[in-house]
């Protein structure tokens, strides 16, 4: 696989007036499915150390689901981060998939989740937590899609009254950051109250079309419509990565992989 990029985005972000009294950066991650950039990563790590980030989202998928699961790459690379910065990890459906289906998969999630755990990561299924980084209060939330909403052949809706149901409903105190794996719902996220979502998946379209954008989705789907980049809605942001790794289809064409950079300004 080619060598990955760095993506930048800048973002003014406040809550109730309010906003960070000087500029910082946190690093999003996604779709790595165990891929490894140099030994136990260290070259990606040296990026996101030249990057100085406050903290560290992760958007799910980092592992890779199959009868033979792949997690030492992921592992290892959440042990070297959790040394450094806070790490806040929702789960993708590769994830979710080892979760829901111990009787297939065996004990393969539980010990991932452990281990990452036993780290420091913030592992947020459906749950949120507190971050603050110098003046600037955050709610980072990790929602989790159950697996009928990654299916091949049309698309399950979801509201934003279904998101509030799963991981409650977010408040005017911060500035709300929502992990979501799954980049086809960004109506649903504004409508709960997203500031900013932070979604992967679709593995930016995997062969980008000049001019048009991502060419198909892993459901299948042509020319998906939020592959790759910054979208705005409402006032509502979400940002999708293109993501570090491959798993089934290894092709990427005009698409490289991606480390994205977020600057709150």
């Amino acid at each position: 696989m080619a060598d990955f990029k760095v993506t930048r985005y800048r973002i003014r972000a406040d809550y109730n007036g309010s906003r960070s009294d000087s500029p910082f950066s946190v690093v999003f991650l996604s779709d790595l499915h165990d891929m490894s950039y140099g030994r136990e990563n260290e070259k990606l790590l040296q990026e996101i150390r030249n990057q100085s980030p406050e903290a560290v989202f992760v958007g799910g998928d980092m592992i890779v689901g199959s009868r033979f699961p792949r997690t030492h790459a992921a592992v290892a690379l959440m042990d070297e981060l959790t040394k450094c910065y806070p790490v806040y990890c929702a789960n993708g459906n590769h994830e979710y998939r080892l979760r829901e289906q111990p009787e297939k998969y065996g004990d393969a999630y539980a010990v991932y989740s452990e281990m990452i755990r036993s780290f420091g990561v913030h592992l947020l299924e459906n749950e949120h937590e507190k971050l603050q980084i110098g003046r600037m209060r955050f709610t980072v939330w990790g929602f989790e899609l159950p697996r009928e909403y990654y299916g091949r052949w049309g698309r399950v809706s979801l509201s934003g009254e279904q998101i509030g149901k799963a991981v409650g409903r977010p408040e005017d105190d911060s500035f709300h950051i929502l992990l979501a794996h799954h980049p086809a719902y960004f109506d649903a996220y504004a409508d709960w109250g997203a500031d900013l979502v932070l979604a992967g998946h679709y593995h930016g379209g995997i062969v980008r079309v000049p001019g048009v954008g991502g060419l198909i989705s892993p459901q299948l789907q042509l020319f998906p419509a939020y592959s790759r980049g910054m979208f705005v809605k409402q006032g509502h942001r979400m940002i999708v990565s293109s993501g570090l790794g491959s798993h089934t289809v290894r092709l990427r064409i005009n698409n490289p992989p991606e480390l994205v950079v977020i600057d709150f300004l």
